[in-house]
């Protein structure tokens, strides 16, 4: 599969001597974090060359364009029974990709769209800097950490050794810029009731979706809803009174987030990293089957801060009204746990990832 083009063509001999890679993919949840970090180091090294390495599904480099930065699609294989023969593939793309872009240094979000890239880096000499933003580390993480030359963490303990270095995770400013009357003028909700905010992560969650659909008459009664769906999966047909949905916000979300007095979410570190920064606690209710179980691991550190509570997806349907229903009724308890849940966020967190990354450099 032939890459589009859409990286820089300059003679080598002409191309910045400070250039940085960014890689991650495969969720914008890998690639927000991305931007938070070459924001600061472009404040801290404004003569570094920033170029991203995403996905291949088309929202990842609009979103990257979006925010300033060239960004080239890469098709990473996934594991599957002809694994072997598509990462040969893949790692031959990425030796081009490397040789056309000349980096300095390699900066890893974390995830398969990495792993190639980051095995042809260190072929060639590159220094790896990677960042490992959940709290217990997938396999392509492991890897491309023997490989690294610093590991920073999310959370402390998902990985150890001497390379590792807690810094939190990043999120962007404008996470925590948002208004309440923006927010509440975005929905036009009425302001007269507590706010709901139900969040599948980047790609949407229809076990939550189904789950809101099923239990939105009952919980109408006493809170408002803003749910943000993920493309292609509404579960509900009309807008009722109270309830407002969309399948995806961008520079809406900190509005969104600034109307809202509680969460429903999944469990990505980037949402949990988000929900810390603005205060808001949350029900969190862990993807299961995926890698690791990292969600899980990730939801049993914010329950440890006594910010969240877990929610088991299998109860979904039990408990769901009755778990909103106490917590939007108990406006200290509610207070207690944004209090508890904004020590997870770590404010410097993209500050400190982009030293790494200049020390790198050096």
């Amino acid at each position: 599969m032939k890459e589009p083009a859409l990286y820089d063509r300059r003679p080598k001999s002409i191309m910045s001597p400070q250039r940085v890679l960014f890689i991650g993919g495969g969720s914008l949840g890998h690639i927000a974090p991305s931007l938070a970090i070459a924001q600061a180091l472009k404040e801290i090294r404004s003569d570094a060359d920033i170029h991203f390495v995403v996905g291949d599904r088309p929202n990842e480099a609009d979103f990257v364009a979006q925010n300033g930065f060239a960004a080239t699609p890469f098709c990473a294989p996934r594991l599957g029974w002809n694994f072997l023969w598509n990462f040969r593939q893949a790692v031959r793309r990425a030796h081009v990709l490397l040789e056309e872009l000349q980096p300095r240094v390699i900066f890893d979000k974390g995830g398969f769209v990495g792993v190639p890239l980051c095995f042809a880096a260190r072929k060639r000499g590159i220094p790896i800097v990677l960042h490992e933003s959940d709290a217990v580390s997938g396999w392509a993480n492991w890897l491309v950490g023997k490989w690294a030359q610093a590991v920073c963490l999310g959370f402390k303990g998902s990985l150890t050794g001497s390379k590792t270095i807690f810094t939190g995770n990043p999120i962007r400013s404008l996470v925590t810029t948002g208004s309440r009357q923006k927010g509440i003028a975005l929905t036009g909700l009425s302001r007269m009731r507590p706010v709901l905010i139900v969040l599948g992560g980047s790609q949407g969650a229809l076990a939550l979706n189904k789950a809101i659909a099923a239990n939105l008459t009952q919980l109408l009664e006493f809170c408002d809803v803003i749910h943000l769906t993920g493309e292609g999966k509404s579960t509900v047909a009309q807008n009722p009174p109270g309830y407002w949905q969309c399948p995806f916000a961008g520079e809406e979300l900190p509005h969104l987030y600034a109307a809202a007095d509680l969460a429903l979410s999944r469990a990505g570190a980037n949402t949990i990293t988000e929900l810390a920064a603005i205060g808001l606690p949350a029900i969190l209710v862990p993807l299961e089957g995926v890698a690791h179980d990292h969600q899980r691991r990730n939801t049993e550190v914010a329950v440890e801060s006594g910010g969240c509570v877990l929610l088991e997806q299998g109860r979904l349907s039990a408990s769901l009204v009755s778990t909103v229903r106490h917590l939007i009724e108990a406006a200290d308890s509610r207070r207690i746990m944004g209090n508890a849940i904004h020590s997870l966020h770590q404010p410097d967190a993209a500050r400190q990832i982009a030293a790494v990354i200049v020390r790198q450099l050096a």
